[in-house]
């Protein structure tokens, strides 16, 4: 709590110097139109007027060049703001106080130089500081009683008991109209101090909520990374070895790290079970799913069970231990490089496709993804030649669904053209030329999910 309550306090300093960049600004506007106002009255007014005028003037902007010239050398100084402050309400009540050493006194209580008070006390609001208002403010309306009482004790004027409206249209000074005077700019005084703290409050409610948003991304990107090193460090590092295959697969990792996953374990000297699955979601949820989806897969390959059994084990599994929002798309097969034959089952997976003889075929006769239900319905195992020269290619969704700058999906279509253009390629190359077409596919942009791709190649005999 300290420490958030020390980074909004920083934040309403670095607030406070901006405003008082631009409060600066605003005084030498409101000193322009001052200075219009007494040239456009100037002929109207004695030589000793225009000089008192022109004295403040110079004085206003003297030290608003100074205010400048420290902020730029010395930087901001949060009693800063209540030197300029206080400083605007004096020059305009010395001016008050000049006039009534060359005109008749009565005047310094009703010259229109009085209503400069309200715009300057106004700025102070922007300084999200009530005391700072409450301080300018209260500092005016004491000038000003204390120019009333010495023009009063002074016998410089006569107080009467008239209305406002002859303190208005009339050289008389009326108690009513003195007292409604202080009244008013007493209400503005608390009104912008209200209007002061309003705005700090809000604006330190918006400080928290950035850092919150801050501090839920910065968790965000700790769990994306925790996920991305879970994800890494159960994938396989290397390939078994299967006399006439050739096998490679790697994982390319999106904006969004989710739980792809996939396998290659040798159940024999002519036997590969290839896996491939992809958890809904992402982030470490789905890392960790698809950790216990690898972890199973090994044991159960140890066992020697059926594919099908295979299959439905681990359904079984991501049914027991997820919260029925999770599923797993899964497609798992064997291949036989004795019989030639790809043995499989595809549980709601983006079907893989099989190259051969020119020909391809997509491998998508199967059930629905695992952890819906508790047992899968329709759980078939298919069966296809795989002759040497075949090719297989299995892959997660993040591949087909990557977007270009237009909103156009990579999609199958184009899978199945490179795969028949690139044929030829080895395993590895195969692999790696895909990943660079899709990230070229994209037009700079970042991958939107993870990638998974696995390739087995059956080499033909020389």
């Amino acid at each position: 709590m300290k420490e958030l309550t020390n980074r909004i306090s920083q934040a309403l300093v670095k607030e406070e110097a901006r405003v008082e960049q631009f409060t600066n600004r605003a005084r030498f506007i409101l000193l322009i139109i001052l200075t219009s106002i007494a040239l456009l009255n100037a002929r109207s007014l004695t030589v000793e007027a225009n000089m008192m005028n022109l004295g403040v003037l110079v004085i206003g902007y003297a030290y608003g060049f100074i205010v400048f010239m420290l902020m730029r050398r010395s930087g901001y100084k949060p009693a800063m703001k209540y030197i300029t402050s206080c400083l605007d309400i004096i020059l305009v009540f010395l001016l008050l106080f000049l006039y009534t050493r060359i005109e008749i006194p009565v005047v310094a209580l009703k010259n229109y130089v009085f209503l400069v008070v309200f715009p300057l006390i106004a700025l102070t609001a922007f300084r999200y500081d009530r005391r700072l208002t409450l301080i300018a403010g209260g500092l005016a309306i004491l000038l000003y009683l204390s120019l009333f009482f010495y023009l009063y004790l002074s016998n410089a004027i006569i107080l009467t008991r008239g209305g406002y409206a002859e303190e208005l249209f009339s050289g008389e000074v009326t108690f009513i109209g003195q007292l409604t005077k202080i009244l008013i700019l007493s209400g503005y005084v608390l009104l912008l101090s209200f209007l002061a703290r309003y705005s700090r409050n809000l604006f330190a409610k918006l400080i928290m909520d950035e850092l919150k948003l801050r501090d839920q991304k910065e968790l965000m990107d700790w769990e994306l990374k925790i996920a991305s090193q879970v994800q890494n460090q159960f994938l396989p590092v290397s390939f078994p070895v299967i006399s006439g295959l050739e096998i490679y697969g790697a994982v390319q990792q999106g904006r969004f790290v989710g739980g792809d996953y996939f396998d290659f374990i040798k159940l024999s000297d002519d036997i590969l079970l290839i896996v491939t699955a992809d958890v809904s979601g992402n982030g470490v949820p789905a890392a960790l799913i698809m950790a216990e989806v690898r972890a199973s897969t090994q044991l159960l390959a140890s066992m020697k069970v059926s594919l099908e059994e295979f299959v439905q084990r681990l359904n079984l599994l991501v049914y027991q231990s997820t919260d029925k929002k999770n599923f797993v798309t899964l497609f798992a097969a064997e291949i036989n490089t004795s019989a030639r034959r790809l043995t499989y089952v595809n549980a709601g997976h983006p079907p893989p496709l099989l190259f051969s003889d020119n020909e391809i075929l997509p491998l998508e006769k199967g059930t629905i993804p695992l952890g819906l239900y508790p047992v899968l319905p329709n759980l078939v195992k298919h069966s296809e030649d795989f002759i040497p020269g075949s090719c297989f290619v299995s892959y997660t969704d993040g591949l087909t669904e990557q977007t270009n700058l237009q909103g156009e999906q990579y999609g199958e279509e184009r899978l199945r053209e490179y795969a028949c253009s690139s044929a030829g390629l080895n395993a590895q190359s195969f692999t790696r030329q895909l990943l660079d077409e899709v990230k070229t596919f994209g037009q700079g942009k970042d991958l939107e999910d993870d990638i998974s791709i696995a390739v087995v190649k059956y080499l033909k005999q020389s």
